[in-house]
């Protein structure tokens, strides 16, 4: 089940989180392990949360590899390690759309709110070189913690692009 999309101005958000170079196949296999090892990280480092847990799609290429990184948002700027790095997403423009359902089918989610954007005139901010596509911001915050809620019918996740201005 999809949301109507909706667009909002966000301020630039600081989070911490851990970077990963993934196959898309391989992303419910590799990303969602470093949610709890960033977790642990910041809880030894006394950091609060200051919202939902994320994946950021930063870059892919044609064969499907991409640059991820996972996380946690951060009221303010927070000094990373070796292993947990410190980040933002910028302020602007951003459409997003809330999926709620099991994650195996989350793509029509994607899928829904680029076609919307095409509809309504606007232009995610990417830009495509070298047989990559890099992303201004694409994230997806998941709203409801799959360990707090067993069934995936009321799993939600918030998917965010970036907008150009």
């Amino acid at each position: 089940m999809l949301s109507e999309p909706t667009i909002q101005h966000r301020k630039e958000q600081h989070y911490l989180a851990i970077a990963a170079t993934v196959h898309q196949s391989d992303i419910p296999e590799i990303l969602p392990p470093l949610i709890p090892e960033v977790k642990t990280w910041m809880e030894k480092h006394n950091v609060v949360p200051s919202g939902p847990d994320f994946f950021l799609y930063n870059n892919m290429a044609h064969a499907g590899m991409m640059d991820c990184e996972a996380g946690f948002p951060v009221n303010g700027f927070v000094a990373g390690d070796e292993r947990v790095t410190s980040g933002s997403f910028p302020p602007g423009k951003y459409a997003s759309i809330i999926y709620t359902g099991h994650f195996k089918d989350m793509m029509q989610g994607h899928m829904a709110l680029e076609h919307w954007i095409r509809e309504q005139g606007l232009k995610e901010r990417s830009q495509t070189k070298n047989g990559k596509t890099e992303w201004g911001g694409r994230v997806e915050f998941y709203l409801v913690d799959p360990e707090l809620e067993p069934d995936p019918e009321k799993w939600q996740t918030e998917i965010v692009f970036m907008l150009e201005d």
